[in-house]
């Protein structure tokens, strides 16, 4: 038997379940699973994730382990006491999920003593080395369904500006994809200048055409500051110059985190199940340093060594979309 040990960390993401369900049913493979993130190894006794206790779970939306943040691994003396400690209770492997954060410190502590693997889990989808990670899916049918429910009042309502900030982080993919989507007439995602003015320009000229228009913003399209994991309300600064220029008042919506959680749509819960059984079978064959990853459809692993974390995580394929479409703030 394979002593294994999991976290999740940095955000939540729905369909982790499915992944720890997965991996669970492996009868080589002994699993045991730490709530909150990596300051969880050191603070908690591990928890014993049997298929038993797996099972009938794996598209709950309240998820195995809590998830947290964690300073820990981003010193060589914290990552010294999770391996330390992990060693000490006879653990072989760290399966780690988490966002772009995570992924470095799992190849850190790798590099410096304790086998891990790496699993995709943001909203974001901004990991380096992979096309998906888990929750972006379940997060942009919950922003379509917001969409959908903002054209129905701007079809009744005519005449008006709607503006929804999204979560994202630092990258645009959840405005971009939705914006796309849901047929919006303009996605402000920070890959493109965030000028005030410039915006407000291309917000008149578009409603000259339309009788009410529907604005996707990302939450760290900021011009003044840097955007910081949290932060929320960009879009009220945004709108201002807007409603200046145009007056017309925006009616703004920002999306929260309850975007994150919830019932994992089905691309979120087949995509997790199958990075839980490509899981296993890496830890079977001892093939450590490894992420699992989706790219061109299929799921496949990548060696940490073969990351270009300089590479941009934006889906090039909406942009050039996008700019076709000229609904970017670019």
């Amino acid at each position: 038997m394979r002593r294994v040990a999991l976290v999740t960390s940095g955000g939540d993401g729905a369909g982790i379940n499915s992944m720890i369900e997965m991996l669970s049913r492996n009868k080589e493979i002994d699993l045991y699973g730490f709530h909150d993130g990596y300051d969880g190894i050191l603070a908690n006794q591990p928890i014993h994730l049997t298929q038993a206790n797996c099972e009938n779970h794996s598209l709950d939306g309240t998820h195995f382990l809590r998830t947290a943040r964690s300073k820990l691994p981003y010193t060589k003396n914290g990552r010294q006491q999770i391996i330390q400690t992990l060693l000490e209770q006879d653990f072989e492997c760290l399966v780690i999920c988490g966002g772009s954060g995570s992924q470095i410190a799992a190849k850190q502590i790798h590099e410096e003593g304790m086998n891990t693997l790496f699993i995709p889990m943001t909203v974001d989808n901004d990991v380096i080395g992979t096309d998906y990670t888990i929750g972006y899916d379940t997060a942009l049918n919950q922003i379509l369904n917001i969409i959908a429910n903002t054209q129905s009042t701007a079809a009744n309502m005519p005449g008006r500006i709607f503006m929804i900030e999204v979560l994202g982080g630092n990258v645009g993919n959840l405005a971009l994809e939705s914006a796309l989507a849901g047929g919006c007439d303009l996605a402000i995602i920070p890959e493109y200048s965030t000028d005030r003015e410039e915006i407000a320009k291309k917000v008149q000229a578009k409603l000259a055409e339309k009788q009410s228009l529907i604005i996707i913003c990302s939450e760290s399209a900021y011009d003044s500051k840097n955007y910081k994991a949290g932060d929320q309300g960009v879009s009220f600064s945004i709108a201002e110059p807007i409603e200046q220029l145009t007056g017309v008042r925006v009616r703004k919506t920002v999306v929260g985190f309850y975007i994150r959680a919830g019932h994992p749509s089905n691309q979120d819960a087949i995509i997790a199940s199958k990075f839980g059984y490509f899981t296993a079978a890496a830890i079977l064959n001892e093939d450590f340093g490894k992420m699992i990853a989706m790219n061109n459809g299929a799921v496949t692993t990548v060696d940490y060594n073969d990351l270009d974390f300089s590479a941009s995580t934006t889906n090039q394929d909406l942009l050039e979309i996008a700019k076709n479409l000229n609904i970017l703030n670019s």
